[in-house]
């Protein structure tokens, strides 16, 4: 054989006509695989919650596009929380942003299931009008 192991290593060692290597590039790609695992706990925790008996996240099309929107161009720097929660409140958000008489006293029991102190809530919803304030 012409192609050894010297010649292949060689080979992939150096960068194609193509190829973009730049931190940049890998940071974009990094941005989007996260994006994309959010994106995709986004529709387990809605799809979960249809089976419990507590409460629901039953989402017409144009609030999944706002809770995919905010889960785009928001900051997941809260405290102690972990995406799952961050989703969660932006779910719960949402909710109640499209609903005027909605309280969110009645979402507690969702705050419950997540382990959310509402004291968390309460700080997302400030940032979440900074946000707003700055965008």
């Amino acid at each position: 054989m012409d192609r050894d192991i010297k010649f292949l290593l060689k080979k992939y060692e150096t960068k194609d006509v193509n190829e973009i290597w730049t931190t940049e590039h890998e940071l974009e790609y990094k941005r989007n695989q996260i994006n994309k695992q959010r994106l995709y706990q986004l529709d387990c925790i809605v799809n979960e919650r249809i089976t419990k008996s507590r409460g629901t996240f039953i989402l017409p099309k144009a609030q999944k596009d706002r809770a995919r929107h905010l889960i785009k161009n928001l900051d997941f720097r809260l405290g102690r929380t972990n995406e799952e929660q961050y989703i969660v409140m932006i779910l719960i958000y949402t909710k109640l942003e499209s609903n005027h008489n909605a309280r969110v006293i009645q979402y507690y029991p969702m705050l419950e299931d997540y382990n959310i102190p509402v004291t968390t809530f309460i700080q997302f919803l400030i940032n979440l009008n900074k946000y707003h304030a700055t965008n």
